[in-house]
Order: structure tokens, then C-alpha cells, then sequence
């Protein structure tokens, strides 16, 4: 059976927070990812026989949309789940007219940079310092995709 995309919800988070957890060097609470997953925020989860993969959560303002999040557990990393949720979350957003895609990325996610120029997003702006780390601090990538 081939993965499948749902709506993620605070009813079925619970292995998908987990995957946030181990996906993240300073995860959010459990609050804050439920928080996530009400309006203007949307959220879908990839699924394979009742298996979760990973899962995408976006914020909606206006015409634009930020990618807050986006996670492939670890044991299925590397099998092109993570441009199948990108390209869920873009059609996503196309269906609902949106104009800009904007997200922040560790510059040390060479992975998800690269997952992004493949997507069509441009770098915009770096901040500095702006990610806890094992060392300190690291910079943030803001990138930018102009939708048509």
C-alpha cells in the first residue's frame, strides 16, 4: 500500500509529536504543537499501513502561508518522503490561491536546503544565531517561494 496524506488533528497527534521530538534539537511543547494544529494553522500527516512517516503543519496569513514545520521520522529518511510532503503542502497552498511560501531552516539541514532550491525557494535573509545548538547558537535561512 503506498503512503497516504491526512489532516492532522489534536485527535491523532500523538505519534506525530513524537516524530517532532526526535526531529528537533529543541522541540516544541505539547501545547504548542496542538496549538499548531487549529486555525490558521493546517496540518497533514503521511501514513503507511497505520505506520507514521512524517507530517507537515503551515500557518496561513492572508495570501501568504509559512512552512512551520516539517518532519520524516528517522528510519524513513532518505526515500523522498520529505519531497512528497513539500509537494503536498505547495499543492496545498496552490489550491487555496496562495501567492508566497516562506520558511526558516538551520543552515547545518543541507538535506532540507537542498529539498527547497529542488522546490523553487530562493534565500531571502539569514539570521544569525537564531537556533540553539550542541554548540551555541547557528544561523536560521529564510527562504521564499513566489507561487504563480
Amino acid at each position: 500500500m503506498k503512503p497516504q496524506f491526512s489532516p492532522l488533528t489534536i485527535h491523532n497527534s500523538d505519534p506525530y509529536f513524537e516524530l517532532h521530538k526526535q526531529g528537533q534539537f529543541s522541540p516544541w511543547s505539547r501545547r504548542i504543537f496542538e496549538d499548531c494544529l487549529t486555525k490558521p494553522y493546517f496540518a497533514y500527516s503521511l501514513d503507511q499501513d497505520c505506520q507514521p512517516l512524517g507530517y507537515y503543519i503551515g500557518m496561513t496569513v492572508l495570501d501568504e502561508v509559512t512552512l512551520m514545520d516539517i518532519v520524516v521520522g528517522a528510519s524513513h529518511q532518505g526515500k523522498g518522503l520529505g519531497k512528497s510532503l513539500l509537494q503536498h503542502f505547495m499543492d496545498q497552498c496552490n489550491q487555496n490561491n496562495i501567492q508566497q511560501i516562506w520558511l526558516e531552516v538551520r543552515e547545518s539541514n543541507a538535506a532540507a536546503i537542498n529539498l527547497y532550491d529542488n522546490a523553487g525557494f530562493i534565500l531571502v535573509e539569514q539570521r544569525v544565531n537564531y537556533y540553539p545548538s550542541a554548540t551555541g547558537k547557528e544561523d536560521a535561512l529564510i527562504m521564499c517561494c513566489y507561487l504563480g
